[in-house]
């Protein structure tokens, strides 16, 4: 919807108008779909001051809660191009572009809507996920943004997350009409190929007690727990 996103849009524009590029397609009755990801994500670190390369870089900005956080990040405190971000739903049907949303998505609720935490696996989500018969697939970026989590409420969400500590919280936040955490196919060769390594060590003292955890989550807990170690979407080919 063109007018949910005025505001991205302009700034896009001057930016492709400025650097001959094509970056997002926005047409008056469509929705919005990034068509040119590495010129996006320039067009962010230009409208920033700092060099931003994914989407899980534009969600640690936006969760930052202090300027001197966001200047960690950013290398400034001026953000506020990014801050439109923090209002969006970014949602891809099947191997078509990833669409911005200001509002929802109309979707059927019946479908299963994979939700995946990376952005570098979100690139290329259809490509990897489609063999497992999915074809919805929205992006979190962690735990997300109000928006985002508010879609989900009533759907029924299948979580593709890292396999490690932090997951489990970020699993346990969300509700939704019915989910799920989706465990890869034989992950457990990818935990006895990995090293006990520096993101284990850093998560390990928020280890949940196995009690309290949902069902589907004991599998992760006991593989972590297992081989003392974790394993990020990255690593999973």
């Amino acid at each position: 919807m063109h007018s949910s996103i005025t505001k991205l849009y302009n700034l896009v524009n001057k930016y492709e108008e400025e650097h001959s590029i094509f970056i997002i397609d926005s047409r008056i009755g469509k929705r919005a779909e990034i068509v040119n990801h590495v010129a996006f994500f320039d067009f962010i670190s230009d409208s920033i001051g700092s060099k931003v390369e994914s989407f899980e870089q534009i969600e640690r900005i936006l969760n930052a809660e202090t300027r001197e956080e966001q200047s960690k990040e950013t290398g400034n405190t001026k953000t506020r191009y990014i801050e439109v971000f923090d209002k969006t739903i970014i949602f891809q049907t099947k191997d078509n572009n990833p669409i911005i949303y200001k509002e929802h998505p109309i979707i059927k609720n019946d479908n299963i809507i994979l939700a995946v935490e990376n952005g570098e696996t979100f690139l290329n989500i259809y490509r990897k996920m489609a063999k497992f018969g999915f074809n919805h697939f929205v992006y979190l970026g962690g735990y997300s943004n109000i928006v985002t989590r508010k879609f989900l409420e009533d759907k029924n969400v299948i979580f593709y997350l890292d396999y490690d500590i932090e997951a489990m919280k970020i699993y346990n936040s969300f509700k939704c009409n019915s989910k799920e955490f989706f465990m890869y196919p034989n992950i457990e060769e990818y935990f006895k190929a990995t090293k006990s390594n520096d993101l284990y060590l850093k998560q390990r003292k928020n280890m949940p007690d196995k009690n309290s955890l949902d069902n589907d989550l004991l599998p992760l807990w006991n593989l972590i727990n297992k081989y003392s170690t974790v394993v990020e979407q990255e690593e999973i080919s």
